[in-house]
């Protein structure tokens, strides 16, 4: 038996298939992970602010104290919402609110906030007309495909409603085709 075979010197380890596999494994997933950290870098949209954690906590607080307040409103409200939204393409949004006894809530300062999570930049948002008693309607159009949020406001006197509601923007079929 020839004790300089097994020895750490032997160069025949680096031609071992395993052993080059096993490299290759290592090489690849190293690979991939600066791929993706280049990507998760260059389309980072900026949705994470520098004080997240101050924020998140006003957001715990204020979320229990708009639930009660929209609670104690006990106002009875319908969004109307296109069940198909497309790109670049308007529809009618409407909004309606009667208070606890029936009475239509009139002359509301009423805004539509729509939100994309995924791109900070496309944020906007929309003034709501009143067309009747307790009725308000607006026109929306969806610049970019994807998820966006509707977050509803109204502020009727001392009053502030908030509602949301998250859809799905599809890319109309006039951009599909060439």
């Amino acid at each position: 038996m020839n004790i300089s075979n097994y020895s750490q010197s032997n160069k025949e380890a680096m031609k071992n298939p395993w052993f080059l596999a096993f490299l290759g494994i290592i090489a690849v997933f190293l690979i991939v992970n600066f791929i993706f950290i280049g990507f998760a870098i260059g389309t980072n949209p900026g949705l994470v602010t520098d004080d997240y954690y101050e924020q998140g906590r006003e957001y715990e607080k204020n979320v229990v104290t708009r639930l009660n307040a929209r609670n104690k409103l006990n106002w009875e409200t319908k969004m109307e919402i296109p069940k198909q939204v497309y790109t670049n393409t308007l529809a009618t949004y409407r909004f309606s609110a009667v208070d606890s006894r029936g009475v239509s809530i009139m002359d509301a300062d009423v805004k539509f906030i729509l939100y994309r999570p995924s791109d900070a930049s496309a944020y906007f948002v929309q003034p709501v007309e009143q067309i009747a008693p307790g009725l308000y309607q607006t026109k929306l159009s969806f610049p970019l495909p994807g998820i966006w949020d509707i977050n509803l406001k109204v502020i009727h006197g001392d009053d502030v409603y908030h509602q949301a509601h998250r859809i799905s923007v599809q890319v109309s079929s006039a951009q599909k085709s060439p």
